[in-house]
């Protein structure tokens, strides 16, 4: 593979192959990473406004000042990683119908593990 593509896991699944992969965006320097179920596209560090939206807005409608937060799907973690960032969280639980994402997680495969 080129430096500026790589894949870097590719897992057969029961819902199909998936793919985690990162590639050097041209004249940027920066890295999209891309996970792929089959042909389909299910996450990319390159459009993440969605997903920490998603935990912002859910929150805010939330009065309490404790929460206990489920997080379904953890893809790239921005979801997961915006809820954090509230300090009303007290706990995160993150359900995934596919092991394998969370193990890239536990491997520091992908850029929220990076940092």
């Amino acid at each position: 593979m080129s430096r500026s593509f790589e894949e870097l896991d590719f897992r057969p699944t029961s819902m199909g192959v998936l793919t985690l992969r990162r590639r050097r965006r041209p004249m940027s320097d920066v890295d999209v990473y891309e996970i792929k179920l089959g042909d389909e596209f299910l996450m990319s560090s390159q459009f993440t406004d969605a997903e920490v939206e998603l935990a912002r807005l859910g929150l805010a409608a939330q009065d309490r000042a404790e929460l206990d937060v489920v997080v379904g799907g953890l893809g790239l973690g921005y979801t997961a990683r915006a809820a954090l960032d509230d300090a009303r969280v007290r706990s995160l639980v993150v359900v995934d119908a596919l092991p394998e994402v969370i193990e890239w997680h536990e491997q520091g495969l992908l850029p929220l593990e990076r940092n």
